[in-house]
């Protein structure tokens, strides 16, 4: 197809292990497909690791070899970064997240490649650092368009950035996941949590939360998959509290879907987070869902009472008490689970496909 635009993705590392790389290998692959584009990502560091299915036809591109902070390497990066926005005449640059931010301003500026600033996290929600909240405001004001996750953020982002234009967006459930069997079995005896191992997602809260699960339902598992730099302490929480071989730690893997299936709740402990991917597969799956009422996310995709629980954040009580409630009710959460189907189109990857496209051809 002639006069396509040539869109770019800009990424810290796109083989890191968190939603930002997730969404992007899903939202990029799929503009692919539609032949309108050439599409191109973007990485700030080169990798080896590849915990996601890129699509092997983009056209990938790499501004470090080394891994240096961002803070340090921004200068060098941002050279390179113009020179492939100029040797591959980048119509589009969409930086994905905050650490990339100003990077991506620095490599569009005085350019007329059009800069979209892909927000993938709270804005109230997550960390208030100086260097955060500078990268949200300063990318804010020179992007032509910044997508938020939610609508709670939209309004955020509005009110508290001076960005030109802001929409939102949500991510969308891979399309594989439409065909794969989903049926669901609220008798595994195993409740799943997915994310990095890091301050954000509050995974040592499990180990507060479980003993006391395990009081009334002693066979329980508790599943975490990811990596992360939190992983020591989280196994020495799991030793220090005796529940070694009750809550484990599954490790990084790219077989999720896999593996949801084979588990009865999906509980989520996040301290804030932008809109989780993890929340929005167990959806997808049925699973009935538990999760702290973090200020934005989790409400946007659990009705209480309807398809899961929204508990007071980072209440230890109130949350075992949900999960005791589910392990009791079994008629309960096939109800939630038979409750999850009407809600997936508003999150399909064709709703969330045209918004994009809309995006893109009209900025």
């Amino acid at each position: 197809m002639a006069n396509k635009k040539n869109i770019a993705f800009l990424l810290s590392l796109i083989s890191d292990g968190g939603g930002i790389g997730r969404v992007t290998s899903l939202i990029s692959n799929e503009l692919y497909k539609l032949e309108h584009y050439n599409i191109h990502i973007i990485s700030y560091v080169k990798s080896e690791t590849n915990f996601y299915l890129w699509n092997q036809n983009l056209t990938y591109h790499f501004l470090r070899e080394d891994q240096i902070p961002m803070k340090k390497g921004i200068l060098k990066a941002s050279k390179v970064l113009r020179n492939v926005i100029t040797k591959n005449k980048i119509d589009i640059l969409v930086s994905c997240g905050q650490i990339v931010g100003p990077l991506g301003v620095c490599g569009t500026l005085f350019k007329n490649t059009k800069l979209i600033y892909w927000s993938h996290t709270s804005y109230k929600g997550a960390s208030k650092k100086q260097f955060r909240m500078f990268n949200e405001h300063f990318t804010a004001l020179f992007s032509n368009y910044l997508v938020s996750l939610t609508k709670a953020d939209e309004i955020n982002y509005k009110k508290e950035t001076f960005a030109k234009k802001v929409i939102q967006i949500y991510n969308p459930i891979d399309r594989r996941i439409e065909n794969l069997p989903r049926n669901y079995d609220e008798t595994t005896n195993k409740i799943i949590s997915v994310g990095r191992l890091q301050f954000e997602k509050y995974f040592e809260i499990i180990t507060k939360v479980m003993p006391i699960i395990l009081k009334s339902y002693p066979e329980i598992e508790w599943h975490i998959y990811g990596s992360g730099g939190y992983k020591e302490k989280l196994e020495n929480l799991i030793n220090k509290n005796n529940l070694e071989g009750k809550v484990i730690l599954k490790g990084q893997t790219n077989k999720l879907y896999e593996l949801y299936p084979n588990y009865s709740i999906m509980v989520m402990t996040s301290r804030y987070e932008g809109f989780p991917m993890s929340l929005l597969e167990g959806l997808a799956f049925n699973l009935p869902l538990v999760s702290f009422d973090v200020l934005t996310g989790p409400n946007e995709i659990i009705r209480e009472e309807i398809n899961g629980y929204l508990i007071q954040p980072f209440d230890v009580e109130e949350m075992a008490n949900k999960i005791i409630s589910l392990l009791k009710n079994p008629e309960k959460m096939r109800e939630f689970s038979n409750n999850s189907r009407q809600y997936i189109q508003e999150y399909s990857t064709s709703s969330v496909l045209k918004k994009w496209q809309y995006l893109l051809d009209n900025i």
